[in-house]
């Protein structure tokens, strides 16, 4: 059991993280004000500045707050009212290092989506924010969330949403590791969402690090399981909001350019305009800007990843500026 968590541990800090570093503009000065209610969330405005569309981050399964904490004062920079909303910090009890942040999830099993609903209300009683503007910018199990959740929420205007899945996906935590494929990743109004199992993800971790076939696990899984295939699917076709995909057809975590042609075809047939940018070459680490960096479980290339991200970063910046600051 030790090993195997410890296993864990060390797959999991690498997996489907959010990886940030797009260059920082340090000219203006940024402000950082806790979200009252929201344990570790923070605000990140201009210093002064009021009434500014919502940017939510949504982080991956590496949890905590580094996301918020450095794409944060990026967004600031733009002219957003930035919220960095930790929803999970990974806890493996005597098995792992303590809890980072003891106040939230520590296990990715029905992570409530209706948080946001709870999030809106709150920043709606912070002048910096005007939530009549409402963004989010997830990446890989963030963009799970975030799709989700505007799936359901009409007063979501716009979905940044990286290397995407079109499904949602089976949970994990120390309680599932003897009981795979019983519990779902998010829950919604108290009910957990139907989601699509894996296949061999305890084997696969075992195998360890840069072992595990991640998008393996993930393919093998959706065959297994056709049944479910439509109770598992986000249904984006009731998002009317702008909507970006990001996504690297060798995507070593899972299948991120055929997830973002699925949810374009879902919301074409619904006469629904998404921007999808599918770079071919391309694998997981495609946020931010910036030259190579060293990303062992991205697939495609570190130069491929740079070049998408080179290519998306402009075009994802113009996308938020005339969905949120028309």
């Amino acid at each position: 059991m030790i090993n195997l968590t410890r296993r864990i541990l060390a797959l999991l800090a690498a997996l489907f993280a959010f990886s940030l570093t797009p260059a920082l503009a340090q000219e203006a000065a940024v402000s950082v004000t806790p979200v009252p209610g929201f344990p570790h969330a923070n605000l990140y405005a201009l210093e002064g500045a009021q009434g500014l569309p919502v940017v939510v981050i949504l982080h991956g399964a590496e949890g905590g707050t580094e996301a918020g904490d450095r794409y944060g004062p990026i967004l600031a920079r733009m002219g957003y009212a930035a919220v960095g909303l930790p929803y999970y910090s990974p806890d493996w009890g005597e098995y792992g290092p303590p809890k980072a942040l003891p106040e939230i999830a520590g296990s990715f099993v029905d992570i409530r989506v209706d948080q946001l609903a709870d999030l809106r209300d709150a920043l709606a009683e912070m002048p910096q924010a005007d939530v009549e503007r409402f963004g989010l910018l997830g990446a890989s199990k963030g963009s799970e969330f975030a799709l989700i959740a505007a799936s359901r929420y009409g007063w979501i205007d716009a979905v940044v949403a990286y290397t995407p899945t079109d499904l949602v996906w089976e949970g994990w935590g120390l309680e599932t590791i003897e009981a795979e494929g019983t519990r779902s990743s998010f829950s919604f109004d108290g009910q957990p969402l139907p989601f699509m199992p894996y296949r061999g993800f305890v084997e696969g971790l075992l195998a360890g690090p840069g072992v595990a076939d991640l998008r393996a696990i993930h393919e093998n899984g959706r065959a297994d399981h056709p049944e479910r295939e439509a109770e598992a699917r986000i249904p984006v076709e009731a998002y009317a909001g702008a909507l970006i995909l990001i996504a690297g057809d060798r995507d070593a975590q899972w299948n991120s350019g055929d997830a973002a042609r699925a949810i374009v075809a879902s919301r074409e047939a619904a006469g629904l305009d998404t921007t999808a940018l599918i770079y071919p070459e391309a694998g997981h680490d495609l946020v931010g800007d910036g030259g190579p960096r060293e990303s062992p479980l991205s697939g495609g290339s570190p130069q491929a990843d740079a070049d998408a991200r080179t290519n998306a970063w402009p075009r994802v910046v113009r996308f938020m500026a005339e969905a949120l600051q028309p």
